[in-house]
Formats: structure tokens, sequence, C-alpha cells
């Protein structure tokens, strides 16, 4: 049994709200497709278990206080997150898509990068699909409303339930020309960590 434990890859899920970042071993998941599943089957629960978990508000980044219990987060509160861990545990072949660009207004937080959708899809169509529950997006750069970069990473998942305004494009919403300086260093110390660093999953 200790054999089988050491080989099984350990997973860490950050789910970003607009109020708080919660982290923790997601209950019962131990890849990306299972995460996907579960987060877009409402029959499965409406919430993620997160094991060993801990919780902080949106922008403290270094405040995170570990809890003793399991943490419940209701799904619909997502945003968008973070996964660690194998893309599907075994056996499984990605299928074949087509890289998109997308821009997603998802407030507070605006998201650029692309999706992949099915070979000669419409773009806008496979938007209105993907929009129908939690999907991935790839090379995500995020902003705050006002077109300022608090972070990046090379994979997020995103609650299309959550997304206002969507568009196949890659241009965003730059920030202002008459910010005063200095406000990147302060968007970047704000930002929630599952933007700000680069993650496999």
């Amino acid at each position: 049994m200790k054999m089988l434990h050491s080989r099984m890859v350990e997973v860490r899920f950050e789910a970003v709200t607009a109020s708080f970042v919660a982290s923790g071993a997601p209950e019962g998941i131990h890849d990306l497709g299972r995460l996907l599943e579960s987060l877009n089957n409402p029959a499965i629960a409406r919430q993620i278990e997160l094991a060993r978990p801990s919780v902080r508000p949106l922008y403290r980044a270094g405040r995170a206080a570990p809890l003793e219990a399991p943490l419940l987060v209701r799904r619909d509160e997502i945003i968008f997150a973070n996964f660690e861990g194998p893309y599907f545990t075994r056996g499984t072949v990605k299928p074949t898509r087509t890289d998109t660009p997308v821009l997603l207004l998802a407030p507070p937080f605006q998201i650029q990068g692309v999706i992949g959708i099915e070979p000669g899809a419409d773009a806008t169509q496979a938007l209105r699909r993907a929009m129908e529950g939690f999907f991935v997006v790839r090379h995500a750069r995020v902003f705050d409303g006002e077109g300022v970069q608090l972070g990046e990473g090379e994979q997020i998942i995103v609650n299309g339930g959550a997304v206002q305004m969507v568009s196949a494009t890659r241009r965003r919403i730059a920030a202002g020309a008459s910010r005063t300086p200095g406000p990147e260093q302060a968007s970047e110390d704000a930002a929630p960590a599952a933007a700000r660093e680069p993650r496999a999953a």
C-alpha cells in the first residue's frame, strides 16, 4: 500500500472567487479530466471538497490561513481555478484541437488566452458551448478590470457561468494611459496566487 501511495501524483486545486482564494487537495480527484467532469456535473456535488485546505482574502497573497478540517467551495462561486496534476491518470489520448484566441470578462477579472476547439468549428459557437460549464484556457493572462496585468499561467480553468462577455479575439481592454506610476507592481502584489505563477497540469 505504501508503494502504491508513493506512485500517486499529489494534486492541488486553487479556486479564485470574487472574495477569497481557497486551495487544497480535491477529494477523489486525481487528474484534470476527472476535475472537469466533477465541476460540470451537478449530480456529483454542488461543492468541491478540499483536504488539507488553506484560505485567504482575494487581495492578500501572503496571508493564507491553513484549516484543520476539509473545506467545501461552491462551484458556482469559482471564477477561475488552477490545477496541479496530470491531464488524465492513464490510457487517454488528448483529442485534436485547434488553438483559438479568446478574451473573457469575468468580473473582477479579464482573462486572455487560447482555448482548444474542434478543427473547422466556428469559434463563436464553440465559445457559446464552452460557457455552459467549466473549460480550460491555456497560455492565460489575467488582468484586473482596467487592464492591468495581475499574472499569468500555463493553463487555468474558467467558470463559464462567471463570464459576462467573451470574444474570439487577440485584443484586450488596455489600462488607461493616465494611471499613476507604479500600479503594475501594486497589482502584482495583490494578484491571486493562481494567476501569478505558471503551473503545469
